[in-house]
């Protein structure tokens, strides 16, 4: 019989200390950011600053892209000749 009431002597002290810990848990502010975690957030920050820095010059090497084929579309290739000359390649045709 004292071995049955120290069992549940210890479970109960067992139960209560649990739940004293869990609302402490819950009532205590979240932890702060380690170290290691403050450098991964400024990696990953400069990581995406330079992948926008890269769409644009992308951006701008697509763009130049477009502008040179539009004028050459407009004035016409031209290809030189037998004798030394530019002749204009027709619309529509590949050399």
């Amino acid at each position: 019989m004292v071995v049955a009431l120290m069992g549940q002597l210890c479970g109960t002290v067992l139960i209560i200390s649990l739940i004293v810990a869990f609302i402490a848990r819950r009532r205590s502010p979240a932890i702060a950011p380690s170290d290691a975690l403050k450098r991964i957030e400024a990696r990953i920050s400069e990581m995406q600053q330079s992948l926008d820095a890269v769409a644009i010059e992308v951006e701008r090497i697509s763009e130049a892209q477009r502008f040179a084929t539009k004028l050459l579309s407009e004035r016409g290739a031209s290809v030189p000749d037998a004798k030394g000359g530019r002749e204009p390649v027709p619309r529509g045709v590949a050399r």
